[in-house]
């Protein structure tokens, strides 16, 4: 799950420090958990992207306020010298909010009634640069682009969708989106690399469509260092259970009133914004989007999930231009998503097709570095238990063919008995089959009616620190509730400590 900011701890009043380093310069000179850091050298912080920049001085003046008190501090230090704080939250000011209205959002996919954090609908161009979240660019300033500049914000991660502007325009909800090709130009002259990202949408953006994006962002090559290719995710929620609807159905169900709040701040209707643009620039034209738009957003294109036949062609449209990019430029530049090859049961390609994984948290490359990692992690298992165990690994549907190899080498294992448990997703629905999107209400009555002794849940369930899933579970209370110990497991090599840890057992 990417970080999501907790929007309570972002006050606009300085960043809160959370913790101080031990022997560090800021417990030396008495800083605090619970104060705010305002200023440094009279420039305001608007984040911990400008400390870090501040920071890296020989002479700083931190305004800190504690409390109703404001103190200064004067520090004399090396300039690559860190204070030694942690901070709360790593924007002080506020997030800044989406402006767009993709007929795939997630967040029009889920119910009311969960954390408010997860329904905030960000596309903050800095917490790509800190954490690799992808930004649309659609609400830049030039304030932004000169920031980006001067701190050289890179790499930054890009949601394209399509390169062809009218097409972009109705994957993004709206008419008045500017070029992402001279966007991405422009880093480019600012020296700053840039990371994409295609959501692909069956008979939509995935034919014609893609072979222009490839192409044209592979010519941005070495400024694109990737691109991926990530099929679209619909849960039961979409449209309030009413499936299938249409492109347009999709976009104008941002603008019902149960998902408008303070963090979702309206925006014109794309019929609105064609009046609005139309009046600023010519009061008896309408502008002119290009045909695909205009016939896009007026006809019935229905959004749903991938087939394995689709999926199958999806990756062979790919390959031939990972072929030629290796070629021309010595690596793949774009890569499908996991899931396409599990979805049409093909093996994921060798890892050096990956070149380093740098969109592995998009959810490529994943499965080969588990397999990888299995294949090197299994080495170290035991040969038998000393006395007999029970362990059962706990999954979403979609990993379950993967699994089952590791479940087949664990019961090689004398007197360890493995089961897998493949959860269906009850709460999202059954399209959605990744680990990733496990809810705790769903995993709790499997676990509990399985019968299981002890069971091992993926770390891809809970949060960026690992303490929640999506509706709140943590891994103390799927415990207490289906009444079965759980050990949570990120890797391969922490699988085999945990059986290792089981044969050690008198």
């Amino acid at each position: 799950m990417e970080y999501q900011p907790d929007t309570k701890k972002i006050t606009g009043a300085g960043g809160p420090i959370e913790s101080i380093e031990p022997d560090s310069i800021a417990e030396s000179i008495g800083l605090q958990s619970g104060d705010a850091v305002v200023s440094i050298n009279g420039r305001q912080l608007r984040d911990v992207i400008d400390y870090r920049f501040l920071v890296a001085d020989e002479h700083i003046e931190l305004l800190v306020h504690r409390g109703d008190d404001e103190i200064v501090f004067e520090i004399e230090k090396d300039i690559d010298d860190d204070l030694g704080i942690e901070f709360s939250e790593p924007l002080f000011d506020r997030v800044r909010t989406c402006n767009n209205k993709c007929p795939f959002c997630f967040l029009t996919q889920m119910p009311r009634g969960m954390r408010k954090s997860l329904y905030l609908k960000d596309d903050d161009y800095r917490l790509g640069f800190l954490y690799g979240n992808f930004v649309t660019l659609t609400n830049l300033t030039e304030d932004d682009w000169q920031r980006i500049e001067e701190q050289h914000l890179s790499p930054m991660y890009v949601s394209t969708h399509a390169t062809d502007s009218a097409l972009r325009a109705v994957l993004l909800g709206k008419p008045d989106v500017p070029d992402v090709l001279e966007q991405i130009k422009r880093f480019g002259d600012m020296g700053v690399e840039v990371h994409t990202q295609i959501v692909a949408i069956p008979e939509l953006n995935d034919g014609a469509a893609l072979h222009q994006s490839i192409q044209e962002l592979a010519a941005l090559y070495p400024v694109v260092q990737t691109i991926a290719i990530v099929p679209v995710g619909l849960t039961k929620f979409r449209f309030n259970g009413k499936a299938p609807q249409s492109i347009k159905a999709a976009i104008q169900v941002h603008e019902t009133p149960e998902w408008i709040n303070e963090n979702w701040e309206r925006q014109p209707l794309w019929e609105e914004s064609l009046k609005l643009q139309s009046t600023d620039v010519a009061p008896a034209t309408e502008p002119d989007l290009g045909h695909c738009a205009r016939q896009l957003v007026s006809a019935d294109i229905p959004l749903r999930c991938y087939r394995p036949d689709e999926a199958a062609k999806v990756i062979d449209l790919i390959e031939p231009y990972q072929e030629r990019f290796r070629a021309e430029f010595g690596i793949s530049l774009v890569y499908p998503s996991d899931e396409f090859y599990i979805l049409c049961e093909r093996e994921t390609p060798p890892a050096d097709t990956y070149d380093g994984m740098p969109q592995y948290s998009n959810g490529v490359g994943m499965t080969r570095d588990f397999l990888d990692g299995w294949a090197k992690a299994q080495r170290r298992l035991p040969a038998k238990l000393k006395r007999p165990a029970e362990v059962t690994l706990v999954c979403g549907t979609l990993i379950t063919p993967l699994l089952q190899r590791v479940i087949d080498r664990l019961n090689q294992i004398r007197n360890l008995e493995v089961h897998l448990l493949p959860v269906v997703n009850e709460f999202f629905g059954e399209t959605v089959t990744v680990s990733g999107l496990l809810t705790g209400q769903d995993v709790v009555p499997v676990l509990r009616e399985s019968g299981a002794e002890r069971a091992i849940l993926p770390r891809v369930m809970f949060d960026h620190i690992g303490q929640r899933t999506i509706d709140e579970y943590s891994p103390e209370r799927i415990t207490t509730e289906s009444g079965v110990p759980v050990a949570v497991v990120n890797e391969p090599e922490e699988l085999v400590r945990y059986i290792r840890a089981l044969a050690r057992k008198a």
